[in-house]
C-alpha cells in the first residue's frame, strides 16, 4: 500500500476521489469496488453540500435523511476514522470515496493533509451536453473551479496532485488506472476493468436520476456515453468559462502505463528543456465572426481570395456554403511531448508557438474528403502523407492504423458523415528554442485533425474559374521536392498573390524550361481533339484526385496522355479543367484573358465530373475499410 510520507497521522488507505459530473466518477467508483482490498463510498459529502448551499434537487431530502450533513463529522468518523467504516482494517484496509468537487464546501483542512487525492475531469462540452440533459448548468454545479481549489491546496501542502483525464480513461482503461493505482502506490488488479451491469447496493440513492447510462455498462465503455450534439448557444458562455481550467488540470493528468516499454520522449532535445505545459501558445483555429457582407458568403476561404469589386463570375476552386456547426467542432490534438491524444472544442484549439510547423513550416499535411461516413481514398493519403514523412526524416510515432482509428474518432465525435473535409496536419513538433535543426526537437510530431462541415458550391463546378500565368516556376526536385505536400507553401502562395493581383481565381504556374506544370492548390489539364492532356509529374504534387482522373480516362475509353505543352497550347485547347481533393473536376473557361473553347463547361470536362462523382458514391457505398 501507499507510504506514509506525510506522518503517522496520514492515512495512504483513503483515498478520495474528486469529480466534475458527468465525468465517468460512477465507473471509477465501480472500478474500485472490484478491488479485493476496497471499500467504496458513494459521495458521503453530498448532505453536507445540500445543507450549505441549499440547491434544489428532487431527493433532496431523502438525502438529508439518509445522509450525516455535517461535512466535518463524515471527514472524521467515516473517512479518517481508522476502522470507523465497515471493512476497515480488515480483508479490505482501502477506502475508496467518490465525491463532487463542489462537495468540499465547509469542509476544514484536515481530509486534504491526512489521505490520498484524486481529481478526475473531463472536457467541458460532453459535460455540459450530458449534465444539462438532467439539470440547468452553473459553474458552482460543474465544480471546475472547485478542483482547481483542491490541486492548489494539495500543492501549498507539498503534494503532487494525482489528476486523471476522464477522456483518456474510457479510451485507455488498462493504461490509466495501471498509472492511477501506482501513484496512489496500489497494486494493479485487472479486475478493475470490468463489472456486472445493472445496479450496485453501494450507489447514492440518487443513482436513477444520473447513473441510467453506467448502469448499461460493464465497463469503460464510450458507447454508452451521450451521443455528441450541438450544445445549445445559451451553454457556451459557460463553455469558455470551464475551458482554460479544465485545459490547466488536464495538462497535469497522468499517463497511461503499459506492460511495455513506452518510447522516451525528447530523444535529441536539448539539456535543460523546461517543461513543455509553459510555453506560450497560438491559436491554430478560432470561431468564426459572421460577415455583414453578403460577398463573404461566396467568396473562397481556403484558396485564393478575390479581390473586391472582382466581379460575380470569379469564384475560385474552394468556395464552399458556410456552415455554423464549424463554430463549435472538435479537433483532434496529438500532443507529441504527452503523447496524449485529445478531442478540444474549436475555440480553444491551440499549438505551442515554438511549434516546428508554426516557426519553421516543418511538416506535411493532406486534406482528405468524408462522405457517407467514410474517409475517401484515405489509403491514398497516408501513403503520400508517409512518403512525405519518410523523405524529410520525420517518424509520427504512431502507424497508420493508429492515426486512421484517431481521424476517424474526431469525425465521429462531431457527428459527422457528408459534406466533410479534413485537414490532417503533421509538424515536426515542439522546439526548445528558436532552432531549424530537426534534432533539437522535444518528443513525438505534432498531429492536427481538423474536420469541418464543408460543402463546396456547385458553382465553380457549372461555371468554371478563370486562371492566371504568373511569373512564379514550380522548383525542380533538388531545390524543394514539389512532390512533398508540406506545410511550407510560399512557392504556391507567391503565385496565388500574383493571380489574385490580375483578378483571376487560380494561379497557372510554369516548370523550369516553362512549360505547364500545376496551378498554386489545383492540378490542371487541358482537352485537344477529345484527347486530355496532363502535364508531366515531375513538378507537380502527386494529386490524388488527379491520379484517380487518369485512371477513370483509362477505364472509360478517353484517350490521355502525361506530356510536356506550352501556354499557348492551353489557349488553343478545347477545354481545360483542374483536379482537387476539395474542388473535385472544375472546368476553366479562361486563361490569361483567353477563353478556352467555348468559354463554358466542355463535354469531356462534364462527363469527368458525373465519373467522378458516381466513383465517389461506389467507394463510399462499400463502408469503412481496415487498413492493412
Amino acid at each position: 500500500m501507499g507510504s506514509e510520507t506525510e506522518g503517522s497521522s496520514f492515512d495512504s488507505n483513503c483515498i478520495n476521489c474528486w469529480s466534475v459530473p458527468r465525468c465517468c466518477s460512477t465507473s471509477l467508483l465501480y472500478s474500485f469496488a472490484q478491488r479485493n482490498d476496497t471499500t467504496v463510498l458513494d459521495e458521503p459529502l453530498y448532505a453536507n453540500y445540500l445543507k450549505l448551499t441549499d440547491v434544489p434537487r428532487p431527493y433532496r431530502e431523502e438525502v438529508l435523511a439518509a445522509q450525516n450533513p455535517d461535512g466535518n463529522a463524515v471527514v472524521s468518523e467515516q473517512l479518517l476514522a481508522a476502522g470507523g467504516h465497515e471493512g476497515r482494517g480488515g480483508s479490505r484496509p482501502v477506502l475508496y470515496a467518490k465525491h463532487m468537487g463542489k462537495h468540499k464546501i465547509g469542509l476544514g483542512p484536515e481530509l486534504f493533509r491526512r489521505a490520498q487525492h484524486v481529481v478526475l475531469v473531463r472536457e467541458p462540452y460532453g459535460v455540459l451536453q450530458s449534465f444539462s440533459n438532467v439539470l440547468e448548468p452553473t459553474q458552482q454545479e460543474l465544480g471546475y473551479t472547485a478542483l482547481l481549489e483542491i490541486v492548489s491546496e494539495l500543492r501549498v501542502l507539498g503534494r503532487r496532485p494525482i489528476v486523471v483525464n476522464s477522456d483518456e480513461l474510457v479510451s485507455e482503461p488498462a493504461g490509466v488506472l495501471r498509472a492511477l493505482c501506482a501513484a496512489l502506490g496500489l497494486a494493479w488488479e485487472p479486475a478493475m476493468l470490468s463489472w456486472p451491469a445493472g445496479p450496485k447496493p453501494y450507489d447514492g440513492l440518487w443513482a436513477d436520476w444520473w447513473y441510467k447510462n453506467t448502469h448499461k455498462s460493464t465497463g469503460f465503455d464510450a458507447e454508452v456515453r451521450d451521443a455528441r450534439k450541438p450544445l445549445p448557444a445559451h451553454l457556451k458562455p459557460l463553455l469558455a468559462e470551464t475551458y482554460p481550467l479544465y485545459d490547466m488540470l488536464s495538462r497535469q493528468a497522468i499517463r497511461p502505463l503499459t506492460e511495455t516499454v513506452p518510447r522516451p520522449l525528447g530523444m535529441h532535445a536539448a539539456d535543460g528543456a523546461g517543461d513543455a505545459n509553459d510555453d506560450p501558445v497560438t491559436a491554430i483555429s478560432s470561431s468564426s465572426t459572421p460577415s455583414s457582407s453578403a460577398a463573404a458568403l461566396t467568396r473562397p476561404q481556403d484558396g485564393c481570395q478575390v479581390p473586391a469589386g472582382g466581379g460575380a463570375h470569379r469564384v475560385g476552386t474552394h468556395v464552399y456554403v458556410q456552415d455554423p456547426r464549424n463554430e463549435d467542432v472538435l479537433i483532434g490534438i496529438r500532443d507529441g511531448v504527452s503523447g496524449r491524444f485529445e478531442l478540444v472544442w474549436r475555440p480553444h484549439a491551440r499549438v505551442s508557438v515554438l511549434d516546428s510547423g508554426y516557426m519553421l513550416g516543418d511538416g506535411v499535411w493532406e486534406g482528405i474528403r468524408l462522405h457517407r461516413g467514410v474517409l475517401f481514398l484515405l489509403e491514398e493519403h497516408f501513403e503520400r502523407l508517409w512518403e512525405g514523412a519518410k523523405a524529410i526524416d520525420m517518424d509520427l510515432g504512431l502507424s497508420r492504423q493508429q492515426l486512421h482509428q484517431l481521424v476517424y474518432d474526431t469525425v465521429d465525435a462531431n457527428g459527422m458523415s457528408s459534406g466533410v473535409h479534413i485537414r490532417l496536419m503533421v509538424t515536426r513538433g515542439l522546439k526548445p528554442t528558436p532552432y531549424q535543426n530537426p534534432n533539437i526537437t522535444i518528443g513525438m510530431p505534432t498531429i492536427v485533425i481538423i474536420p469541418e462541415h464543408k460543402e463546396p458550391s456547385p458553382i465553380p463546378r457549372e461555371v468554371g474559374i478563370r486562371l492566371f500565368t504568373v511569373h512564379v516556376r514550380r522548383g525542380p526536385p533538388d531545390v524543394q521536392d514539389p512532390g512533398w505536400n508540406s506545410h511550407s507553401k510560399l512557392n504556391c502562395i507567391a503565385a496565388c498573390i500574383q493571380a489574385n493581383k490580375a483578378g483571376a481565381d487560380e494561379a497557372l504556374m510554369l516548370d523550369p524550361q516553362g512549360f505547364v506544370a500545376t496551378c498554386n492548390s489545383t492540378n490542371f489539364f487541358i482537352v485537344r481533339k477529345d484527347m486530355v492532356w496532363a502535364p508531366s509529374p515531375r513538378h507537380q504534387l502527386r494529386g490524388i484526385t488527379r491520379a484517380r482522373v487518369l485512371q477513370l480516362c483509362h477505364d472509360n475509353c478517353i484517350p490521355i496522355k502525361e506530356t510536356d505543352f506550352y501556354v499557348t497550347q492551353v489557349y488553343s485547347a478545347d477545354e481545360a479543367f483542374v483536379t482537387g481533393t476539395f474542388a473535385g473536376v472544375i472546368p476553366v473557361v479562361q486563361v490569361d484573358g483567353r477563353v478556352i473553347g467555348n468559354g463554358g463547361r466542355g463535354p469531356i470536362t462534364a462527363r469527368l465530373q458525373q465519373l467522378y462523382a458516381d466513383f465517389v458514391d461506389r467507394y463510399c457505398a462499400d463502408g469503412r475499410r481496415e487498413l492493412r
